[in-house]
């Protein structure tokens, strides 16, 4: 890829995720889905625990409103580390820092934290989308 090309594309990408965060925390489930790729995983400690797996929009968009459909929320992105590995296909490392307002689920995820969500993209007709998200916490504040 060229320079201009790839600086675009790096763009792109970010503009997706601060995309991604906003649709979740407005709940707009609608600006939700147009970020995800049709074969979305979500990989959460949580998760892996409970030995649940969301694969796919339609699953992906279940357990978001299951877990914020009524909390007030606020996912906040900083420092992207995105790697392009073809054309079409780009990985990114991001610190994360979430809050979840007084209503959300005590044991099945944290009320304040920080970490890192490692998360693939795919241009899918064009447009990158959200292809895979894995959540590495570091420590929470309840």
């Amino acid at each position: 890829m060229e320079v201009l090309d790839r600086l675009l594309a790096i763009e792109e990408i970010k503009q997706l995720r601060a995309r991604y965060c906003r649709a979740i925390d407005t709940k707009d489930w609608d600006l939700l889905a147009s970020t995800l790729a049709p074969d979305v995983e979500l990989d959460l400690p949580s998760l892996r625990g409970g030995g649940r797996e969301v694969r796919g929009t339609a699953a992906f968009l279940a357990l978001v409103k299951e877990w914020f459909g009524s909390t007030p929320s606020l996912h906040a992105n900083h420092l992207p580390e995105i790697a392009l590995l073809s054309p079409d296909r780009a990985t990114g490392i991001w610190a994360q820092e979430h809050y979840l307002g007084p209503l959300y689920k005590a044991g099945v995820h944290h009320g304040h934290g920080y970490g890192y969500s490692h998360d693939e993209y795919a241009r899918i007709e064009g447009a990158w989308k959200v292809a895979k998200v894995r959540l590495q916490p570091l420590f929470t504040i309840e």
